[in-house]
């Protein structure tokens, strides 16, 4: 199978014997063996990739099967792998981004003294991922799919001493299991109506259905809720700002190129499914668009700076969806790798701020940092240029790409909130970066003693910089590349890459260059500081975006607490008492045999002689 064993089982390996040699070896080989195992793994995946290409356009897929699993009963299943266009893009992405936040994590876990465990961790997430992607059927998709799940939960709350980062942990796992079930009952249907839940199978019985049947509407809503708490859409988004909590290199990973846009990776395959529910794919469209603007608005008067950009990825996770709710599969495809290199980017650079300023994260606390630290600013500024889609960086291109199409298809009002929300993503970001890079220091002891990080940090952050002004470019091999995935169905007239009014460009551009003159203007002229604003209304509600989580709460978690107490007050306790009671019985019945047991043989004999003539006094009673 073209190595793809071997891209999938090397970080499996490396979890493995990281777990069982961390307190043997010294600490700092650790991470060395992860990176070195996963710079494998992506050497392979381009190897698999090239082999791919060399294909032809119309068989471009390599599958295997490693081993039967169910055999004994209907329909056999198996354990197989499958590697086409669209899977090898998410197999670039996730070992090449991930190599590089690897070898960032050596630099910035250096002095934890539990690094090992963490990049067992590390090594175990791209193993999950991997297996969700390379799935040659929706079952060893959705194993991978809750092994995701598990590893976030374990990175994220990393920190286990940190009361926050555990909630955090729970919560993201909580909201995942939603999805993980939903998947689930989308499964079942799947397999009992069609009897198989491989990709080839599902498709063709696909290409000749009935669209718009209730069937279909409700498979394709179940499975997208899988999708929306993955990728964190709106209203099952609350769990990924509060998993900042974790290690900055495992925001970058979670947020930037892996889990978050597992859901994307989902509704892609299945797009000949949304074919089929156009209802649910104009919902889908509806609520990225709404995730895009709610998110981006409750970036901007955020204080730290990864919670900034844990928005800004709901914000442009919501554009992905946007895409794939439309029909335009390969913008949204586009818009996921050039995200995964600028937010990669801008994570990782974050993560180089926080460790030159001793884990101070408040933007209230930095500025004027671009003098101490130059290659990570230039860095921020090209990541920082793309996902505001001025051009010619990767973001303008992709994030054109989405709008275009949305007013090609017909969809005026989503186009608009979608402009609106480019405009809003450069205002904020820009916001972002005078305030930490630029303007006079506001802790001038934080500030004497930044420095920049060391070579192994600041290295993929360069190279991620890079990626984030050249990625826009691989949009036209792109669209190749994905053109045997997307038109091998009717239905996908806008499956490719088209362009968008001329009028349209100059609108979305121009929004972003005037919410940077207004960045500049508020933060670097005027000086105002990053708290101003955040006591009005407006800002209050922006800043805790908007009482989601209270809602939830007030919603969700109170009434199964007050029911939960219930329970437990009225049911829970008089099944102990009864539990209690019976306990109780028994053990003053054992008080009042005890004293048989004296342990005199003369009392035990004549309990015997008792006994035999209890026996022998029956026994004549029945002659």
């Amino acid at each position: 199978m073209q190595g793809l064993t071997e891209i999938l089982l090397l970080p499996l390996f490396g979890a493995v014997t990281i777990g069982a040699f961390k307190s043997l070896a010294p600490k700092r080989y650790a991470g060395i063996w992860a990176s070195v195992l996963l710079v494998a793994s992506f050497v392979l995946a381009v190897l698999a990739d090239v082999h791919l290409a060399e294909l032809a356009a119309g068989h471009r897929v390599i599958s295997g099967t490693l081993f039967n699993w169910a055999t004994g009963f209907g329909p056999k299943i198996a354990w197989n792998i499958y590697l086409d266009p669209l899977s090898g893009i998410w197999l670039l992405v996730i070992t090449g981004v991930g190599a590089l936040i690897h070898i960032y994590s050596n630099g910035y876990m250096h002095d934890d003294p539990d690094r090992g465990r963490f990049f067992g961790y590390l090594n175990f997430f791209i193993f999950s991922m991997l297996l969700l992607v390379l799935a040659g059927n929706l079952l060893v998709l959705l194993i991978g799919w809750g092994l995701v799940g598990l590893a976030s939960y374990l990175l994220i709350g990393f920190w286990y001493q940190r009361p926050s980062a555990v909630q955090a942990a729970k919560k993201a796992f909580v909201m995942n299991t939603i999805g993980d079930v939903a998947i689930l009952i989308g499964l079942a249907l799947l397999y009992f109506r069609f009897h198989t839940v491989t990709y080839a199978g599902l498709f063709s019985t696909f290409a000749h259905a009935t669209p718009n049947t209730a069937y279909f509407e409700w498979t394709a809503v179940l499975l997208f809720i899988g999708a929306m708490a993955k990728s964190a859409q709106f209203p099952l988004n609350g769990w990924l700002v509060d998993a900042m909590e974790g290690p900055t290199p495992v925001s970058a990973l979670i947020h930037a190129a892996t889990m978050v846009t597992a859901g994307v990776y989902l509704m892609a395959r299945l797009y000949p499914l949304l074919r089929l529910a156009p209802d649910v794919a104009y919902a889908i469209a509806a609520i990225g668009a709404f995730t895009a603007i709610y998110a981006a608005s409750s970036a901007f008067f955020q204080q730290d700076i990864k919670k900034v950009l844990a928005y800004s990825t709901l914000s442009q996770l919501g554009y992905m969806f946007l895409a794939l709710g439309v029909g335009a599969y390969t913008a949204g495809v586009f818009h996921f790798m050039t995200h995964a290199f600028f937010k990669a980017c801008l994570f990782l650079a974050a993560g180089s701020v926080i460790h030159a300023l001793g884990g101070e994260q408040d933007l209230n606390q930095m500025g004027g940092l671009y003098k101490k630290m130059p290659w990570t600013t230039a860095s921020f500024l090209a990541a920082t240029l793309a996902i505001s889609g001025i051009p010619p960086f990767a973001g303008f291109y992709s994030k054109e790409a989405i709008l275009g199409q949305v007013f090609n298809s017909g969809h005026g009002l989503l186009w608009i909130v979608g402009v609106i929300t480019a405009g809003m993503t450069s205002f904020y970001m820009f916001r972002l970066f005078l305030l930490t890079f630029f303007g006079a220091p506001r802790n001038k002891k934080l500030y004497d003693h930044a420095h920049e990080a060391p070579a192994v940090m600041t290295v993929p952050v360069v190279i991620l910089g890079i990626l984030a002004v050249i990625g826009g470019f691989f949009g036209s091999w792109l669209n190749g590349w994905l053109a045997p995935v997307f038109r091998m169905y009717p239905g996908a007239s806008h499956a490719a890459l088209e362009a968008g009014p001329v009028f349209g460009t100059v609108i979305t551009v121009g929004l972003a260059v005037l919410a940077f003159f207004i960045a500049y203007w508020l933060y670097v002229l005027k000086r105002t500081a990053a708290k101003a604003g955040i006591s009005t209304w407006p800002g209050k509600w922006m800043l805790a975006a908007y009482g989601v989580d209270t809602g939830w709460r007030n919603v969700a978690i109170l009434p199964i607490q007050v029911v939960g107490t219930w329970f437990r007050d009225r049911i829970d306790q008089g099944i102990l008492a009864a539990v209690v009671g019976v306990a109780n019985g028994i053990w003053l019945w054992a008080e009042d045999l005890r004293p048989v047991q004296s342990g005199y043989v003369r009392r035990y004999g004549l309990s015997i002689m008792v006994g035999l003539g209890v026996i022998l006094a029956y026994c004549l009673t029945r002659v």
